[in-house]
């Protein structure tokens, strides 16, 4: 709505006892954007039986409608043809998500996923979303995931979550977690139990020193292991190491790595490495 008594959007839903569509905003939010509203709904009771026909009076024949078939937080998986929508676990739809990281956080061979979470800056008639305190969802590497409480985790932050970002920190590793607030602390969470995975420093051309875009697996014996991007500024105002780690559940004999443009290598691991890094020619070099 435009303030001129032209209804441009209303927000409205299905009643689920009466199976009208109504406004989801009360009278005074609407009729502040709508005035004439309140020519044909005086009171807050008329208006609380009225459904969205009649609240647009004539306009409702000329009204288009767009539906939302579900506002739940999903992941999406890629099935090569097409994507499969997977709804995360209900403390995922607790409270707004801003910052997504994925990543392996215990080191088992399947990737992990980090919300960080809530919104305060809500309308007066609105409840704030502070009902997450950063969430981690551990996957089962078939496209399922399982929220880990926060007294399993560590990770228990109330405040007004914003931008978050994964890396290792002080290269033992594994997966630490950085993640910032709205007026508060940035929370820095070290990862104290995983198993140790393999860091990964990619050397792409100079346009692009970290290859940007490539896609890292490790192979364990005839198995490939689950797909890592090097990527940048895919955060919410934040940006994940591009040294990846990748994570170990057994020995690993090789990586491939998709390299932006196209190209693929196919490269034998050091034995015992804890860190490589991967030239565009495919030559890995060990560096501890």
């Amino acid at each position: 709505m435009d303030g001129n008594g032209t209804v441009e959007f209303i927000d409205a839903y299905s009643d689920p006892l009466t199976h009208r569509i109504v406004p989801r905003r009360d009278l005074l939010a609407l009729a502040a954007a709508f005035p004439l509203i309140r020519d044909r709904f005086p009171t807050h009771a008329a208006y609380s039986t009225a459904d969205l026909n009649a609240i647009l009076g004539p306009s409702a024949a000329s009204a288009r409608e767009v539906q939302a078939n579900t506002l739940a937080t999903t992941v999406f998986l890629n099935r090569g043809d097409h994507f499969q929508a997977v709804f995360l676990p209900d403390e995922a739809q607790l409270s707004a998500a801003f910052g997504v990281n994925v990543a392996d956080f215990d080191g088992d061979g399947f990737e992990d996923i980090f919300l960080s979470q809530n919104f305060f800056g809500m309308r007066p008639d609105e409840f704030r979303q502070d009902a997450g305190r950063g969430l981690l969802l551990r996957g089962n590497g078939k496209g399922g995931f399982t929220a880990v409480p926060g007294q399993e985790s560590g990770i228990k932050i109330y405040g007004e979550q914003r931008g978050s970002a994964v890396c290792d920190y002080d290269e033992d590793g594994r997966v630490d977690l950085v993640v910032t607030q709205n007026s508060d602390q940035t929370k820095l969470y070290h990862n104290a139990t995983a198993k140790p995975g393999l860091r990964v420093r990619l050397v792409g051309p100079p346009a692009n020193p970290t290859a940007v875009g490539a896609t890292i697996r490790l192979k364990f014996g005839t198995v490939w292991g689950p797909a890592r991007e090097i990527h940048a500024g895919s955060g919410y105002c934040s940006q994940d190491s591009a040294i990846e780690v990748m994570s170990l559940p057994q020995p690993a004999t090789q990586i491939e790595v998709h390299w932006p443009g196209g190209k693929r290598t196919t490269s034998d691991l050091p034995v015992g490495a804890k860190e490589i890094s991967v030239a565009l020619d495919g030559s890995v070099t060990k560096v501890r």
